[in-house]
């Protein structure tokens, strides 16, 4: 069950990571001549705040994978 929970974890941090360089791709595509909907930059920033916490949440999972994988190691070495 924690090997799924990290898989589940790696997995919805990559989508919300995904998510976001989606909108930033989108927001980069403005220009001088079509500087896009009033609020642009607040977008901006929310959607890199976004990014960022996909990437907590794919290094959590990481942890918690290697925690259990760790753990075992430690229960087939003992039994």
């Amino acid at each position: 069950m924690v090997d799924l929970a990290a898989l589940l974890l790696i997995l919805a941090g990559a989508a919300l990571y995904l998510v976001a360089a989606v909108k930033l791709r989108s927001i980069s595509l403005y220009s001088r001549t079509n500087p896009g909907p009033p609020g642009a930059l607040i977008a901006a920033d929310r959607a890199r705040y976004v990014s960022y916490a996909g990437l907590a949440l794919v290094a959590v999972g990481a942890c918690v994978g290697v925690i259990a994988a760790g753990l075992h190691v430690r229960r087939r070495a003992i039994g």
